[in-house]
């Protein structure tokens, strides 16, 4: 248990990143809109790897903190590294986040196909010109932009995988989401989709609204969605965001981590277990830097040595230029005994954080003055 601590310490200085900022100026809903993106700490570790992309509506107040999460989350292998995105709220909050338009907000709602519109063809669009974002991806709403949100995950109507609905606002036109439910539930051709839906200590329409769907989704479950839900008594609809958006990906990457225990896997072990994963997601994950590090490193600190330096060997031929990998290949050597290799692929980390300025390079010095003053004594 000692090592697993070890590990754990080494992996807590992995967490960071840097965040970009740009104005999409938008034809289709005729305002310019702020996107701020988060990039994985591992995005400079290749110029191939493509990621999942998470787009967080509502960007100005919860972007922070969901990119924070998915930081902290997958550099234990826990979910995907993802590309956060961001996506500052429409001066029409209503217009943009219902899909039915009511006699009071006669021309303010009901527009939230345009919206889509907006997200896939102009948002997302410009992202994957920028970024190198793969084919899977993550929405994530609260309160109307939950309703959004669970409406995207229903209707199947979008190009998300998984959507996240932190209390939605289901009671919109009459809890009529859930009164249209019957016609989304029987939806055939479907992509496999995950939805997640939470609640805090709300008041009355925002709770009947909720256990009205959960009544819905239990009696009939819906085609091809994987759904979960959760229920939050002492959060407010205010603080709930920070708890619920953590849950979600946990729920919705639920199993994902291969060997969360102190049990280890071999490479080939390791590899059928993420292709398995492409028939529950619908799309092929390949292993990224903190799932090559993570299990690399618990391997070779479990004993599996040979195991460990073979899953971070493959590593560092996939991401050349991640001074993580390089350095846990070396104290993989080390822990073998090959000293020599050690040094090597310590000399390569070393080179690599100073290329990068990395946030590691004390660590990385550390080892490196080590292993010279171990080979300087053998």
């Amino acid at each position: 248990m000692r090592l697993i601590y070890l590990i754990l310490i080494i992996l807590s200085s992995y967490s960071y990143g840097n965040v970009q900022r740009f104005i999409l100026p938008s034809e289709v809903i005729k305002e310019s809109v702020t996107v701020q993106v988060s990039l994985p700490n591992t995005y400079d570790h290749s110029d191939y790897f493509k990621y999942p992309v998470l787009v967080a509506l509502d960007g100005s107040t919860q972007f922070d903190h969901i990119a924070a999460s998915v930081k902290f989350l997958s550099t234990y292998a826990i979910i995907p590294e993802m590309i956060v995105v961001g996506v500052s709220t429409p001066s029409e909050r209503i217009k943009y986040y219902t899909h039915t338009e009511l006699e009071a907000f006669k021309n303010r709602s009901g527009r939230a196909e345009l919206y889509s519109k907006f997200l896939q063809e102009e948002l997302l669009s410009k992202v994957r010109d920028k970024y190198r974002i793969g084919p899977f991806q993550v929405i994530s709403g609260h309160s109307l932009s939950g309703l959004y949100t669970s409406y995207l995950a229903l209707s199947g109507n979008s190009k998300f995988n998984a959507a996240i609905s932190i209390s939605p606002s289901l009671w919109w036109d009459s809890a009529v989401l859930t009164d249209e439910y019957e016609t989304y539930q029987k939806l055939k051709g479907r992509k496999p989709t995950k939805w997640f839906l939470s609640l805090a200590n709300e008041p009355v329409e925002m709770k009947s609204g909720f256990d009205a769907m959960l009544a819905a989704l239990n009696k009939a479950p819906p085609l091809n969605i994987d759904w979960h839900s959760a229920q939050f008594p002492n959060e407010t609809h205010d603080s709930t965001p920070l708890i619920g958006n953590a849950q979600a990906l946990k729920a919705i990457f639920s199993g994902w981590n291969a060997v969360p225990g102190i049990e280890v896997m071999s490479l080939k072990s390791l590899q059928k277990f993420y292709s398995d994963k492409a028939v529950e997601y619908g799309y092929s994950f390949p292993m990224s830097v903190h799932q090559f590090n993570v299990y690399g490193l618990k391997a070779a600190y479990e004993g599996k040595t040979n195991w460990g330096v073979e899953i971070l060997e493959t590593g560092v031929e996939r991401f050349k230029s991640s001074e993580i990998l390089w350095d846990s290949l070396a104290t993989a050597y080390s822990l073998e005994n090959e000293l020599t290799k050690a040094l090597e692929a310590s000399e390569k980390a070393l080179s690599l954080a100073k290329k990068n300025n990395s946030l590691f390079i004390s660590e990385i010095i550390t080892q490196n003055t080590t292993l010279k003053a171990k080979l300087a004594n053998k």
